[in-house]
């Protein structure tokens, strides 16, 4: 609505009196927020977040068996420890 409003009028002035006009009681967009919505609006055809992309999980057997064995062997280890003796992530342990 704020990208079509701005694309329309032309004007952040304009803008955000419509968007006071159809959201009374809600605070007005600030001219950084409108500017923000209309870039990412022309670079992604959306205002949308980006999915985030990141690698999947991978929990292999031997992996988790030797992160087993060793809080067996010291239950008392922190798990950033054990994490960085087999190079694998904190949740993971």
């Amino acid at each position: 609505m704020i990208v079509e409003a701005y694309i329309n009028m032309g004007s952040i002035k304009e803008t955000c009196e419509i968007f006071g006009s159809k959201f009374p009681g809600k605070g007005l967009p600030v001219k950084r927020a409108i500017q923000a919505l209309v870039k990412k609006w022309h670079a992604m055809g959306s205002v949308t977040n980006a999915p985030k992309r990141r690698p999947p999980s991978v929990c292999m057997p031997e992996v988790t068996d030797d992160i087993y064995r060793r809080f067996m062997q010291s239950p008392k280890k922190s798990t950033r420890k054990l994490s960085q003796q087999d190079h694998v992530s904190r949740t993971m342990c």
